[in-house]
């Protein structure tokens, strides 16, 4: 469970920023939203990860019944169980039914997102520094041991 959260939340900052530039450029929510389920549908398979599959499927399925986008990536927030993605959720659906400018709002927002992402790649990388610590020191202990060994069999000779 904590691995696909961890994938939502690696990736989330990077839809968050992709939404922020279309919408700053001009474009709708509605349109923003739909033009980012368009790139991530045609994205190579190799490509795809946990959450831009789940964001196809759930705007295929809003499509599907004539269900707003924003309600559709609310259902995804609440179903994944990740409560940054449900923040980001309460402002896109704010923005949508306000009308307001929340921008500033989801920029902040990403912000945060993108300091979350740095602390989970930290983390990641300190347990990797324990887990390699036993395998190096075996590996310094055989090349202690290969450059020892002829010294050992020199001094056994004379």
């Amino acid at each position: 469970m904590e691995s696909k959260r961890e994938e939502l939340l690696f990736h989330l900052p990077l839809f968050v920023n992709q939404l922020l530039l279309l919408l700053n450029s001009g474009m709708v929510l509605q349109e923003a939203m739909i033009k980012i389920f368009q790139e991530y549908e045609n994205m190579d398979n190799e490509k795809e990860k946990l959450f831009t599959v789940r964001y196809v499927s759930y705007l295929k399925k809003a499509r599907n019944t004539n269900m707003s986008i924003v309600k559709a990536f609310d259902i995804f927030a609440v179903e994944s169980h990740v409560k940054e993605i449900a923040r980001i959720s309460k402002i896109l659906i704010d923005g949508d039914k306000r009308g307001i400018d929340f921008s500033e709002t989801l920029k902040n927002e990403m912000d945060c997102l993108w300091q979350q992402r740095k602390r989970i790649a930290l983390e990641k990388i300190r347990t990797m520094e324990t887990k390699m610590s036993f395998p190096l020191a075996l590996l310094l202990m055989a090349l202690i041991i290969m450059m020892a060994a002829p010294a050992m069999m020199q001094m056994q000779i004379n």
